[in-house]
């Protein structure tokens, strides 16, 4: 049976499941009212490093070029919804580097005080905290990608996190999970790479968080 045949087959069943394949909806959100920092993606190896949660495998760090490619993802899919970054994840940066320079030699805080501080240090109402959490390529013999990240959205003036989308997910085969229909037949009934996995948590968390 050709692949045009099964995906058609696949339609038609996906319509008779009573909605399963329909993407989840997302609720609109209200857009943050206020100057808004990026912070570039980090991959912490320790749990200490996280704002929430824990890490799936500590001591695990991820390519500097895999996170340069999610920097310019999560650029691209903000610029594509209309968001103007007051602070980008350059100008972070520096204030991250200033943070550590002051707390030289001090205990080590936890990761909400560092990040907290970082954005007391930028001209911003809110910061934008990226991190991935786990990270395994598209393999061959049915060797699935996988993708673990957070997105939080901290408000600097309230010392409150707004929001936190986590986003984890290993893609399964359809066999696997009938559930998962609507996401096999939006990636054309294909294995697609951890890449691909990113960008569709960037664009979901993103949404989730009104930016």
């Amino acid at each position: 049976m050709h692949k045009r045949t099964v995906l058609n087959v696949l339609a038609i069943l996906c319509v008779l499941a009573l909605g399963a394949c329909a993407p989840k909806a997302i609720a609109p959100q209200p857009r943050p009212l206020g100057n808004i920092a990026v912070a570039a993606f980090t991959a912490p190896k320790h749990n200490w490093e996280l704002l929430a949660g824990y890490l799936p495998e500590e001591g695990k760090g991820v390519k500097p070029e895999i996170l340069a490619r999610l920097d310019s993802d999560l650029d691209q899919t903000l610029r594509s919804h209309g968001v103007k970054v007051a602070s980008s994840p350059a100008a972070t940066r520096q204030c991250q580097e200033i943070v550590v320079f002051e707390r030289a030699g001090k205990s080590r805080e936890s990761a909400w005080a560092y990040w907290l501080n970082v954005g007391k240090c930028l001209p911003a109402d809110f910061i934008l905290v990226p991190q991935v959490l786990y990270w395994k390529e598209l393999g061959g013999g049915g060797n699935p990608a996988s993708v673990v990240m957070d997105l939080f959205l901290l408000d600097v003036k309230a010392e409150r996190v707004v929001n936190r989308y986590h986003f984890d997910e290993t893609q399964k085969a359809l066999t696997d999970n009938l559930l998962d229909m609507g996401k096999f037949m939006r990636r054309k009934g294909e294995w697609i790479s951890a890449d691909a996995l990113a960008k569709e948590g960037i664009e979901a968390g993103l949404r989730e968080m009104g930016l």
